[in-house]
């Protein structure tokens, strides 16, 4: 995910002159003022600002830089006799370290935070020569301590605010990417899915006509002068292809122009025009059907298109002098079995296969085709409507077994 605020990096320029501006004002005001009172004074001023001029460029001299100034002021105690405005920065240097994304980080400026506090209750009690009683010299002890812990922890929980607002708008604008992402991908897997679809519909449809009229072209080769009435009949079969495939591709090309067209499903009454087309190429088809058929469009184009690609795999590639068996139950969804013996015309590119693979897997269902000692059979089960929405979530995997 892209980071909104990008921490390790290089400051940019605008900040280095922010710091160096701010710096530089910190310096020049109360360096006048303390050069008043002492050289040291302007020192530990001098040290502070150069703490806040590097605070974006390194850490560790800002550290060592604050780190020296308190120590210098911790070695003349005389030192916090005088107004401390100038340790106003120190809130400005914990704010760096509360707000810094690393851990160490953050508890290294409680632990400084709590140390230094602790010595100097301890240091002004016992060093700084305050007039008064001993009980008057704890509690002003204990109140410059508490105005020094309100400094600098102050400073630390205003920088670890700041930086857990920032991982919230963070965390929010990961989850916005997050949408849109998963979005971006569901709407190109659902692309890509139409895609598969509308190709597995131009193969089903071109490989089966095609397939019927070079079947029964080469008979009507044959049949031309000893037969004229078979003939005709196979001139009567691949015009009828002819204008069945037309009108398919039809409802494809208008389908790809606009995806919300009306679309014309083939549903059972095609089934059995296809039927009766394979019976006049010369296939000897034996029907067993079991149930009623569901009235599912989806379910229905299914067992079409699944049924179609099984008895044009065995018109191309089967032994057309043996009977082609098609079992079809809709007891409980829709279970296709069709049983063919292999012929020697050749294998095929196995693309039909994979187009039924991925068209039953679309549905919900599943299909495997395989070789049977002689045979060659085509098994498929597709669950009913009210199991089939749970297709989209075993689409994914299926393709990828289908394509290993």
């Amino acid at each position: 995910m892209p980071q909104i605020w990008e921490h390790g990096g290089r400051p940019t320029r605008r900040q280095l002159v922010f710091d160096l501006g701010c710096a530089a004002a910190f310096a020049l005001l109360f360096g006048g003022l303390y050069s008043l009172i002492g050289v040291g004074h302007v020192i530990v001023v001098l040290l502070l600002g150069a703490a806040l001029a590097v605070r974006r460029l390194s850490l560790p001299a800002t550290v060592a830089l604050g780190l020296a100034a308190a120590i210098l002021q911790f070695a003349h105690p005389e030192w916090f006799l005088t107004p401390a405005f100038a340790d106003l920065a120190y809130a400005a240097l914990f704010f760096v370290l509360g707000a810094h994304p690393r851990r160490a980080v953050r508890i290294f400026g409680l632990v400084a935070a709590g140390a230094g506090l602790t010595v100097l209750l301890v240091w002004v009690t016992l060093a700084v020569r305050i007039d008064g009683t001993a009980s008057g010299r704890i509690a002003d002890a204990v109140a410059i301590t508490a105005m020094a812990a309100l400094v600098c922890g102050g400073g630390w929980i205003g920088g670890y605010l700041r930086l857990q607002r920032r991982r919230s708008i963070q965390a929010s604008v990961d989850a916005q990417l997050d949408r849109i992402e998963r979005q971006r991908l569901a709407e190109s897997y659902e692309h890509e899915l139409q895609r598969s679809r509308v190709a597995a519909d131009m193969h089903d449809i071109v490989a089966h006509s095609w397939a019927v009229v070079a079947a029964q072209a080469d008979g009507a080769r044959y049949a031309l002068r000893a037969d004229p009435d078979a003939t005709a009949q196979a001139l009567d079969v691949i015009a009828e292809t002819a204008r069945s495939t037309i009108a398919d591709l039809r409802t494809i090309l208008a389908e790809l122009r606009d995806s919300d067209a009306d679309r014309a499903t083939p549903g059972h009454a095609q089934q059995d025009r296809l039927m009766d087309r394979m019976r006049l190429t010369g296939m000897d088809l034996r029907c067993e059907s079991y149930g009623t058929p569901d009235s599912s469009g989806l379910l229905a184009l299914t067992a079409y298109r699944l049924l179609s690609e099984a008895l044009t795999n065995a018109l191309k590639h089967g032994d057309l002098s043996r009977p082609v068996l098609v079992t079809q139950d809709w007891t409980d969804g829709y279970r296709l079995q069709v049983a063919n013996t292999i012929g020697e015309r050749g294998e095929g590119t196995g693309h039909g296969v994979i187009g039924m693979m991925e068209r039953a897997t679309i549905a919900g269902g599943h299909l495997d085709a395989a070789a049977c000692g002689a045979n060659w059979v085509v098994e498929a089960r597709v669950p009913g409507p009210a199991r089939a929405g749970q297709a989209c979530e075993t689409v994914e995997m299926a393709k990828e077994s289908t394509r290993s």
